[in-house]
Order: C-alpha cells, then sequence, then structure tokens
C-alpha cells in the first residue's frame, strides 16, 4: 500500500513537470508578440476619461496622417501603433475643430493609402471601412466592415459629409472610408447614437454613421509638404474587400490619446 502510495506520487510530480516542460517549450508566447500582448493589456486599462483610443491613416510616406479631431481633443500625449509592434509619439500639424480634422506626423517611413475626390460619389456606392472598434473587446487586430454610401449628404443634409452603411463603433472614428479601387473617399466621423433615437421616436435605427468628404479632407490638406496623391474614382468598379484588406490594412493605425 506504501509503495503503490509513492509510487501515484512519483506518477503525478513526473506528469506536472512534464506538462510545465510543455508549455515553457511549446505555449509560451513568441518575443516578438509579447509587445502586442502587454500594449493591449495598458491600452485598454484605461478609462474613457483618461485614454481615447481611435484609428487613424497614413496619407504620405513621410509619417502623416489623418484622424478625426474628437478623438485626440483635450490629451496632451499622442502615439500611434505601427504594425502592432512599434509605438511612436506623434506630433499635431493641423487641427480644425469645425471640420471634425486632425493631421498627425510620426517621425517614420510609412505605407500610405491614395485619396480620391469625393464629388464623383454616388449614392448607392459600395464601400468598406476599416479601424480599431471597442478594442478592450475585439483586440488590436484592424477590422473591416462593408456597406454603401446611402445619401451624398449627411446629417440634416450636411453637404460636407456622407451617410454610409458600413457597421462602425467606438474606436472607428478617423478611419478611412473606402470606395471601389482601394482609394479614400471620406473619414469615419459619427454615428446615429440609435438608444436616443428610440426614447425620442420609438423606432430604432440601425447603421445610420457619418463620413466627412475626401473633397474636405483634400482642402484641410492643402500647404502640407508632400501632398497626398490621388487617384480617379470608378464608382461601378467591383469593390473587391478581400484585396483592400490585404493592401491596405498597414497603413491604417490605431490613435492612442491620454495625459500621462
Amino acid at each position: 500500500m506504501i509503495l503503490k502510495t509513492k509510487l501515484t506520487k512519483s506518477l503525478y510530480w513526473v506528469c506536472l513537470i512534464g506538462n510545465i516542460l510543455f508549455f515553457q517549450l511549446y505555449i509560451q508566447p513568441a518575443k516578438s508578440d509579447q509587445l502586442d500582448v502587454n500594449l493591449t493589456t495598458n491600452i485598454t486599462e484605461k478609462t474613457p476619461e483618461n485614454r481615447s483610443i481611435a484609428t487613424g491613416f497614413f496619407v504620405n510616406d513621410a509619417g502623416y496622417l489623418v484622424t478625426s479631431f474628437h478623438v485626440i481633443d483635450g490629451f496632451k500625449n499622442i502615439k500611434v501603433l505601427v504594425d502592432r509592434k512599434r509605438l511612436f509619439k506623434a506630433k499635431v500639424i493641423k487641427t480644425n475643430k469645425e471640420l471634425d480634422l486632425a493631421l498627425l506626423k510620426v517621425n517614420a517611413i510609412t505605407p500610405f493609402l491614395y485619396l480620391s475626390h469625393s464629388k464623383g460619389v454616388p449614392a448607392g456606392m459600395d464601400v468598406v471601412t476599416i479601424g480599431f472598434p471597442q478594442v478592450a473587446i475585439q483586440g488590436l487586430t484592424p477590422k473591416i466592415t462593408r456597406g454603401i454610401v446611402n445619401s451624398s449628404t449627411g446629417l440634416r443634409d450636411n453637404k460636407d459629409s456622407f451617410q454610409f452603411s458600413a457597421e462602425v463603433q467606438k474606436g472607428n472614428s478617423g478611419g478611412p472610408l473606402i470606395g471601389p479601387g482601394g482609394t479614400v473617399v471620406g473619414v469615419v466621423q459619427s454615428k446615429l447614437d440609435a438608444l436616443k433615437i428610440s426614447e425620442a421616436t420609438n423606432d430604432l435605427t440601425q447603421n445610420v454613421n457619418f463620413s466627412t468628404k475626401s473633397a474636405i479632407l483634400l482642402g484641410f490638406l492643402e500647404g502640407m509638404p508632400d501632398l497626398p496623391t490621388t487617384r480617379p474614382l470608378q464608382p461601378e468598379q467591383p469593390l473587391k474587400a478581400i484585396r483592400i484588406y490585404l493592401e491596405l490594412e498597414n497603413a491604417i493605425v490605431p490613435i492612442i490619446s491620454d495625459n500621462e
């Protein structure tokens, strides 16, 4: 009986040590991924009052990027996570509160997106947006959603914006609205508050979102060095979401703002 007990204990320790070695050898995260894990934890620990996390996109290879003004407003420190590995401090170059646009810069050579003039964007055109919604839940992998341009004007017929149906959430602000061919036609700005509208009208609105037009963005960017490159828009061309995501995801980045 004593021998059996000793054997049982010996087998227990052999199994325990074997499991520990297995996890150390095969389950331990790679060092190159460790920054992502720690950074995700650090980013999402803060309360909304202490930190803002949204989306931005590069408009040339010299490190200039665009986001929404409201996502950096009131914050002293702005950082940009590139390739989900490299964290850069961003400098504010230019802002416009009324247009809800901000131009930032990081000291890096960067991939970038091409712009198309929004004057050629019709209602019904296919669009996608790529961004970083709700990173505390969804993580730092960029998310893509698809929809159409619902209207050539925005809230209360605002001529500076579109209404579109691709799903967006908190964190998508400042991201690109992308048309066929992979060119930017707008900057994601806001969504209709479905709960407030429901309380007021007894009707639940769905996917009513707004984007600042690229024509407004191009005017905002006038005077910056190395102006963004534009390409003609082909609104009736098929939108290839998989190709767009694979080709453009590295030029779309999380914007992390805080007061620390």
